[in-house]
């Protein structure tokens, strides 16, 4: 009898993860997310002219809905904000900083759709790919009104990366995600003068899931 009982325990064990999965492919779940980051800009020689740096931290935060055979699409928002100062690019593309204060915040809006490969209990490695839209915002105090920049541009992106799932309704990962969002520089400014038009850039994020 006590064997009969451990045979069925073992059975009931390796079945739970089996089932634990069917269910998470065969039913639909919705779940918030909020996501910390780093991003690094295509426009290298433009950022540092006016920041000193081409990269920096990024925040934000979405919803998602989990579609049955792994199919998800999600909605985010994040928030890129960095002073600088004003920068003057010679013919030779030495650059002078000329001590004007400017804030640029950069705020992507991303629509993603993909796939989640559940394989393992708790791992579950995902790809998608969608739409980017960038607001591209340039203030400075001692600007003229019609050189401040508030500005939107659309691109795409694609993206990659892995949650492990401790609870049920928790999942926390990492992911990276590269976006194009051509023609957003390169009309005037430092971009011109480098002669770099691209907005997007690659981030490395943690985001962690809440819901089911």
């Amino acid at each position: 009898m006590t064997r009969i009982f451990a045979i069925i325990a073992v059975t009931a064990l390796a079945a739970a993860p089996a089932d634990a999965q069917r269910r998470n492919v065969d039913t639909i779940g919705v779940r918030g997310f909020a996501t910390v980051g780093h991003i690094t800009f295509q426009a290298q020689d433009s950022f540092d002219a006016i920041f000193e740096r081409h990269s920096g931290p990024i925040i934000g935060g979405g919803a998602q809905v989990l579609l049955p055979r792994g199919i998800f699409v999600e909605v985010g928002a994040s928030r890129f904000k960095q002073e600088g100062e004003r920068a003057f690019v010679t013919a030779t593309q030495e650059v002078f900083r000329l001590g004007i204060p400017v804030e640029v915040t950069i705020t992507p809006l991303e629509i993603t759709g993909g796939w989640r490969y559940r394989k393992w209990p708790r791992i579950v490695p995902y790809a998608g790919a969608g739409y980017s839209a960038y607001r591209y915002r340039e203030t400075s105090d001692f600007a003229d009104p019609d050189e401040n920049v508030d500005a939107r541009f659309g691109g795409f992106h694609l993206l990659g990366g892995a949650e492990y799932q401790p609870l049920r309704w928790l999942a926390v990962g990492g992911e990276v995600v590269w976006t194009s969002v051509p023609d957003a520089l390169g009309n005037g400014g430092v971009s011109a003068d480098f002669n770099e038009d691209n907005l997007g850039g690659t981030t490395l994020r943690l985001k962690i899931s809440v819901g089911r």
